[in-house]
This record gives structure tokens, C-alpha cells and sequence, in this order.
């Protein structure tokens, strides 16, 4: 590559394309030092105007009279406004023989921030982002941030000067001056290849970094919430969530992100925060874990902790002082961390030949040499290999080496005779705790099965007698069309809907003290004055029923609203003698036997839907029972009479429908 003077139209500099574009070299940000091409913001000698006019790409414009666009880069340029860079290039004719350029091909390499467009000759190329139209002076979007973009560029190879012309707005309106570096550079496609590899390279990098940091962290919490004694954990978990954010907010700038400025402004002030707490953080762990150090001295740190941050933050004289002393400020850290290490060496702790290495390889390589490189010029054709072992050293060497040492620490510390001692203590406290639920489990399952006497005395006994009892109430339910409504629901929904129907009834007859028997199906029964005769009357299980027969109907409604199938229930109760007790051995039930089970069930089958049907010894009981409603004693019930109603095997049996008074 050459620059010729006085070839083109307006008598400036022009950039020739020679045979190849490897003779020359540009500096790629953030990606690696130096790649083959033509950097023309430096060799170009361009020229910038902020005013906005389309004739402006047009390859003939004189743009004599433009100032140039020196080494001071972007200062002058005003945030928010649209500006224009030209350059004029000679690509000479292509010859077979002599040029590689025609097979090569030739990319702009764009490592400028915001929207532009590229025009060739005076055509667009590529528009990157959202531009105003020309003469408008509207709000622009910007285009997300990318270290890279690359432009392919078709010259005409005719032997004459062509324009590239660049239409760009230099940073929005109100935002700040991020520190990135621009660059615009002419490279071959093969670099431009390599330019994609190396930042897949980063891009993995710093994924493996923030993953292996994560995986610190989830490990030192882990152990954490098992061992609340160890302060070192604590700390561990915090800087190793630091060095993955740092890590996070370090590869923003070195990867394609798609975020705005506005959120790389937002990362950059982040990762200053946190590599500033991160190196907090390593200094109170190291101190957790080999002790020494004075409060006054953690106090020290936490200062120049705040001092270092205010550095990026601050304003003014005082911000200015600290910002140019800053790098220095660091040394302490580096030196504690030092002194830790050499103190862990010296007292022959297990592992501790890995903090060493690990600190060594952190301050020297990870800070020293990077900030050398970095911050004070020194070594600048550094290779990307050089690079790569720097972000090792910073982001993993401290979290591995730390990790490998705390767990190399836990295995000597843990004898193994106090370890079997605790884990003896914690398996008698947990089968002890464990037969404890078991137990209260057993138990609530019995008095669930079981009524609460007759539990009692099983437990007690390994049995229980059946006894006689004069009078009971008892009280059937079966459900009308239930085979019908069974072939409309599927058997989770049938299932489903029998379960509320018998849940409503068992809270029904708990809140009156009447005893769940059992469901036969579709069928349900319970039964009043046992085991306790004092527990229920004849009029409780009326009252019960009834309220049964009022859910029933109300289910019904509900259901026939949403267009679902619905039961309908027949109910029946009779009073009379029965015998109660517990038959077999195995999956054992409290039941209940005699004619006056049978009298029930025919009372049942001979009701109606909707209905409570009775029986006459059970009208005898009730027929009288009061109750006090507004301050004066009424009946309770009223009852309609049915006369004899066969009932099948007892013949012809007096029988009574009864409802509320």
C-alpha cells in the first residue's frame, strides 16, 4: 500500500490498493493486536463535515474545503449529529498475473459506535442502524453495539479514483464518551475470516470464565448449607459471583452483544464496581482463611476500595487526583494476597502450594503485566496467545486455586472418628425423628379409619369387642342414574366428582357427631349414637340429612349451568338395634350389623330424588323435637305422610318425607 499526493480531484492524498493488502497493518480492538490491512483513518487523511447533504457520497464532490480529521479522533464531533468521512482510494485493474486482490476481496472493517451507512462511488452499500433523512434533524436509533462490523466492498478496478464516503452519527444525544477506540481499515476476506475466528475465541473464553466462576459459586453455596461454621465459604461464593460478573461486563466490549450504549455505558460502570469489590473480597478471604491482618487494616482496604470506584465515578480535582494515581492504589491488594499465600506456605498448610501458584500466576500475569500492557504501552505487539494467558490468569487462577485448596483443607480437617461420631449422632436423630412421624402418622391414620374408642382400645388391647346397642340412627344415600352419568364423565372426572359429593357429607355429619361407616360405591353410610350414645340423636342425623340433600341440589344447579352432567340423590334413615364392632384381621373396618341396616337400606330405595325419606320409629323420635327461632320455640321438622310403601322383603312399611319446619 501507498499514498500518492496530489492524485485526486481535490488535489489531497490518496490511498492506492497495491498488489496485495498484506503489506500493511491495522489495529483490531479488543480482538488481537494487529491484522494485515489498510488502516484509513491513519493513512487515509480524511476529511469530515457535520453538515448533511446526499450529494456528499457523489465520487466528483470536492471536499477540498473540509477540515481533516487529525489524531484527536472523535473530540470534535458533536453527540447526536450526523457527520461524513471521505476517502478516495485507486484499486488499479486487475491482472491475473500480479494482482491477488480479485480473489481475496476487499472488506471495510468498521470499528466505529452508532448508526452509519457506506457508499461506494456515491452507492449505498450497507445502512447499519436507523438514520434521520437528510435535513431532518430528528432522534436517531442507534445501531447495538458491535466491537466489529464488516462491509464488502465492490470497486469498479477501472484504473480511476473511486470514493468511499461514510454517513454516521458519532454518539446519541446527552450519552457519554465511551473509551473503545475507532477504526476504520480495508483487509482481505481472508482477514476478515480470521477477524470472525478470534472473536468466536473470545466469545467462548469468556463464556468458559463466567460458567467455571458460576460453578464456583453453586459448589461454595452448596457446601455453605451444610457447613455454616467455615467463614471462608461466604466469601468464596461472593468474589467468584464478582469475577463472573467482571467477566460479563469485560466481554460486552469484546463480543457482538446487540445492546445499546446506553447499556454498555451500564456495563462498564458495573464491571468498575465489581473488579474494584472483587479484589474486597479476595483480601477478606484470604484473611478468613489463614487469619492474621488487624480490623484497623480491613478497614484500610474497605476505604481504598471506595477510593478506586469514586475514581470512575467522581468529579473534579479530588476524582481527577485519584483517577491518575489509581493503578497504583491496586498494589496493596496485590501485596496482601501476596503475603497470605507466602504466609499459608511458611505454616505447611495442607494445599497451600496451590494458593501460591495460584496468587503468583494472578498478580503477576492476571494484573501486573496486563495493566504494563494495557495501561502504560509496554509490549504492545503482544501476541493473542500472550493475551489469552492474561484472561486466564485473571479471571480463573485465584477461584480455582482457592477452590482446590478449601477442598484439600476440608479432607484433613475432617477426622475420620469425629466424622463417623456425627454422622451416628445425625442418623439416630433422624430414624428417632423419622419412627416419631411414623408413628403420629399410624395414629392419624387409625382414628381416621377407626372411631376414637374403639382405636383406643385395639391399641391398647391388640382388640376390640363388639357391642350391642339399642338404638341407632341410621342413615343411606345412593345416587339416581349414576350408570347414565358414568358414561357422560371420564373416570378421573366421575371420580372427581363423587369425591366432592363425599367430602361435603363427611363434614356434614363431623360438625353433628354422627360416624362415617362407609361408601359402597355410589352408596354412603353413617350412623348416629355410636360408639358413643351421647355423641348424636335421631334428630342430628335429620338435621344432617338434610343439609345433604340441600348440597345435592345446589351441586345440581351448578353443575347443569356449566352444561355437566349432575347427580341426584335418594335418601333414607330408620332407628333401631344394631351390633358394632370389628371383623378379620387384615384391612379390618368398623362396621355395623342387624335388621335395622336392612329397614335403612329399603328406606333408602323407597325415597325420592331430592327427598329425606324416614322410617315410623324413626318419625316417633323426632316428631316432637323443637327448636327456638326468633325468640320462640317452633317444631323443627315438618313431615308429610306416605302411608304404607311396600318395601321389598318387609312388606308394606309406614313411611314419612321430613323437611324444615
Amino acid at each position: 500500500m501507498q499514498v500518492q499526493p496530489n492524485a485526486g480531484p481535490d488535489d489531497g492524498p490518496l490511498v492506492v490498493i497495491a498488489e496485495t493488502l498484506r503489506n500493511d497493518r491495522f489495529y483490531a480492538f479488543d480482538i488481537v493486536s494487529t491484522v494485515s490491512g489498510i488502516d484509513l483513518l491513519q493513512l487515509g487523511h480524511p476529511h469530515y463535515s457535520q453538515e448533511d447533504r446526499p450529494g456528499f457520497a457523489a465520487c466528483g464532490y470536492d471536499d477540498a474545503g473540509w477540515p481533516p480529521l487529525n489524531s484527536a479522533g472523535f473530540a470534535g464531533l458533536a453527540p447526536g449529529k450526523v457527520y461524513w468521512i471521505r476517502f478516495d482510494v485507486l484499486v488499479p485493474a486487475l491482472d491475473a498475473a500480479t494482482d491477488t486482490t480479485g480473489s481475496m476481496g476487499i472488506d471495510l472493517q468498521v470499528f466505529l459506535q452508532g448508526a452509519l451507512e457506506v457508499y461506494l462511488n456515491g452507492q449505498l452499500m450497507e445502512r447499519i442502524g436507523s438514520l434521520p433523512e437528510p435535513g431532518w434533524d430528528l432522534p436517531y436509533r442507534t445501531a447495538a453495539f458491535v466491537p466489529r462490523r464488516t462491509v464488502r466492498l465492490h470497486f469498479r478496478r477501472d484504473g480511476k479514483p473511486e470514493t468511499i464516503a461514510i454517513r454516521a452519527v458519532h454518539l446519541p444525544a446527552g450519552s457519554s464518551e465511551l473509551s473503545r477506540g475507532s477504526s476504520l481499515a480495508l483487509s482481505g476476506t481472508g482477514d476478515t475470516q480470521y477477524l470472525m475466528d478470534q472473536e468466536a475465541g473470545t466469545i467462548l473464553q469468556f463464556g468458559m470464565f463466567i460458567s467455571v466462576n458460576l460453578l464456583i459459586l453453586l459448589l461454595a453455596l452448596s457446601i455453605l448449607s451444610r457447613d455454616v461454621r467455615d467463614k471462608g465459604w461466604p466469601q468464596l461464593a461472593v468474589f467468584s459471583f464478582l469475577m463472573a460478573l467482571t467477566a460479563l461486563c469485560n466481554s460486552v466490549g469484546k463480543v457482538p452483544t446487540g445492546l445499546s450504549l446506553s447499556s454498555m455505558d451500564m456495563a462498564v460502570n458495573v464491571n468498575a464496581i465489581a473488579d474494584a469489590l472483587s479484589l474486597l473480597f479476595l483480601v477478606l478471604l484470604m484473611r478468613a482463611l489463614f487469619g492474621g491482618g488487624y480490623r484497623r487494616s480491613t478497614w484500610f482496604f474497605i476505604g481504598l476500595t471506595a477510593a478506586v470506584i469514586s475514581a470512575d465515578f467522581m468529579t473534579g480535582y479530588f476524582s481527577s487526583l485519584i483517577g491518575k494515581y489509581k493503578y497504583w492504589l491496586l498494589l496493596p491488594y496485590f501485596f496482601e494476597v501476596l503475603r497470605q499465600a507466602w504466609n499459608a506456605v511458611r505454616g505447611k498448610r495442607p494445599g497451600a502450594w496451590v494458593i501460591a501458584m495460584g496468587a503468583l500466576i494472578y498478580v503477576c500475569l492476571g494484573h501486573l503485566f496486563s495493566l504494563a500492557y494495557y495501561d502504560f504501552g509496554i509490549g504492545q505487539e503482544i501476541t493473542l496467545s500472550v493475551r489469552t494467558v492474561i484472561r486466564f490468569s485473571s479471571y480463573l487462577s485465584m477461584p480455582v486455586s482457592i477452590m482446590i485448596y478449601m477442598a484439600v483443607r476440608s479432607v484433613h480437617a475432617n477426622r475420620l472418628l469425629s466424622r463417623q461420631r456425627d454422622e451416628l449422632d445425625v442418623e439416630v436423630n433422624e430414624r428417632t425423628a423419622e419412627l416419631r412421624v411414623e408413628k403420629e402418622r399410624s395414629d392419624d391414620l387409625l382414628h381416621n379409619i377407626l372411631p376414637e374408642e374403639v382405636a383406643n382400645e385395639l391399641k391398647a388391647t391388640g382388640h376390640a369387642v363388639a357391642k350391642h346397642f339399642e338404638s341407632a340412627t341410621i342413615l343411606f344415600t345412593d345416587f339416581k342414574g349414576f350408570t347414565e352419568a358414568s358414561e357422560k364423565l371420564s373416570p378421573q372426572d366421575l371420580v372427581e366428582e363423587l369425591n366432592t359429593c363425599f367430602e361435603a357429607f363427611d363434614h356434614i355429619i363431623t360438625a353433628h357427631g354422627i360416624e362415617k361407616i362407609k361408601t359402597i360405591g355410589d352408596a354412603y353410610m353413617c350412623v348416629g349414637g355410636l360408639p358413643d350414645p351421647k355423641s348424636s340423636t335421631p334428630a342430628d342425623v335429620v338435621h344432617a340429612a338434610l343439609e345433604m340433600q340441600a348440597f345435592m341440589i345446589a351441586r345440581k344447579t351448578e353443575r347443569d349451568a356449566q352444561g355437566l352432567p349432575a347427580f341426584e340423590m335418594r335418601l333414607g334413615i330408620h332407628t333401631g338395634p344394631v351390633i358394632a364392632g370389628i371383623v378379620g384381621v387384615k384391612k379390618f373396618q368398623y362396621d355395623i350389623w342387624g335388621d335395622t341396616v336392612n329397614i335403612a337400606s329399603r328406606m333408602e330405595s323407597s325415597g325420592e330424588v331430592g327427598r329425606v325419606n324416614i322410617s315410623e320409629a324413626t318419625y316417633v323420635l323426632v316428631k316432637e323435637v323443637r327448636e327456638v327461632r326468633e325468640g320462640r320455640e317452633v317444631p323443627a321438622f315438618a313431615f308429610t305422610l306416605r302411608g304404607k310403601v311396600q318395601a321389598k322383603g318387609k312388606g308394606g312399611m309406614e313411611m314419612y318425607f321430613v323437611g324444615k319446619a
